[in-house]
């Protein structure tokens, strides 16, 4: 199983020489139609480039309006951490990223994510620092803090040393994603392997929150909220408990 894309696939997708990208299942499909629709007001929601692992879910998705590639699997269902098939996601999550930066930017959005402001507002600010490789959310809850960065959100600059860094389709590439399969897989990844070799910022808690910061801070007033710190489904009783599961059950079916 792998992904098949070439530049004709991400070129309606670009803005700023970026592409916005999400991988999703028949499992995830409501969280990640909850994101889109938070992008929504602000037109982003068909911008961003949508990668399904399975043909029911982009099926269900052209239903929506939305366009995206599928792999080839009949069904996916929602993976629970560390699960095999959560070990498949995060594998096609690097092979996405390392895909698309053969060709341009990219600004990864994972489904458990609910907009609040309109992300291009720093959008050109962060892309246009020559300085930053990657531009990636905080998961501790301190921005001194920078021993655990969140793969959820990010903004990765294509480079021959990014590309390097993302290949996890070699045979080099594949022993080390192996290292970190069962271990938060694509996050440890980043931690383990990226990190150390390329120049990355923190984006600041106040703005871009993971799920505990934003649980224990919730008058905060952020760009995003990043639902994670949870696992399984009480990602969606919490975004109910903070009024951000924005899906009607019309849009649920």
């Amino acid at each position: 199983m792998s992904i098949q894309l070439t530049i004709n696939d991400v070129e309606p997708y670009v803005i700023q020489d970026t592409v916005m990208t999400t991988l999703t299942n028949s499992g995830y499909l409501l969280y990640t139609l909850n994101m889109l629709k938070s992008l929504k007001p602000f037109q982003l929601d068909k911008k961003v480039f949508i990668v399904c692992v399975d043909k029911k879910c982009s099926e269900k998705l052209k239903k929506k309006g939305y366009d995206s590639i599928y792999i080839n699997e009949e069904y996916s269902p929602f993976s629970k951490y560390n699960s095999t098939e959560y070990v498949k996601i995060c594998y096609l999550k690097l092979e996405l990223i390392y895909k698309i930066l053969l060709h341009k930017n990219v600004l990864l959005i994972d489904g458990d994510i609910v907009f609040r402001k309109n992300p291009m507002d720093d959008f050109s600010n962060l892309s246009n620092n020559p300085k930053v490789d990657v531009w990636i959310q905080n998961d501790s809850l301190d921005n001194n803090n920078t021993q655990n960065m969140c793969t959820g959100y990010m903004l990765i600059r294509s480079s021959d040393k990014l590309i390097k860094l993302y290949d996890v389709i070699s045979e080099e590439g594949r022993k080390k994603y192996l290292k970190c399969a069962f271990n938060n897989n694509d996050q440890t990844y980043f931690n383990d392997f990226v990190k150390p070799r390329c120049s990355f910022s923190a984006l600041p808690l106040e703005k871009y929150p993971n799920g505990k910061m934003f649980y224990d801070n919730p008058m905060l007033d952020p760009v995003m909220v990043h639902f994670n710190w949870l696992e399984g489904h009480l990602k969606m009783a919490k975004m109910k408990e903070h009024k951000m599961w924005l899906l009607t059950r019309e849009e649920e079916v």
